[in-house]
């Protein structure tokens, strides 16, 4: 598979890895940003439903684990995706 979306699994592996990124944006927001920005409040309309129970199941660290959890849960995925395309 190329850099193009020729079919449902390349979109589906397109949306996964956008869904990584803008989640890493918002772990990122979530350190550094103002709580006023508004990028900041759409990302955590959209991942606060997922991280939430994450959170409640996992102890308090220093990083938030839950985030990086989903993350890698969300490329592993991808992985299994693009093994069973070949």
């Amino acid at each position: 598979m190329g850099y193009f979306v020729t079919d449902a699994v390349g979109l589906i592996i397109a949306a996964l890895n956008l869904a990584t990124v803008l989640l890493l944006v918002y772990v990122f927001l979530e350190w550094a940003a103002d709580e006023r920005s508004r990028l900041l409040r759409v990302l955590d309309r959209i991942w606060s439903p997922l991280l939430g129970p994450l959170r409640r199941a996992l102890p308090p660290w220093r990083i938030d684990s839950a985030s990086l959890i989903l993350a890698s849960t969300l490329q592993i995925i991808v992985f299994f995706l693009k093994r069973g395309t070949r």
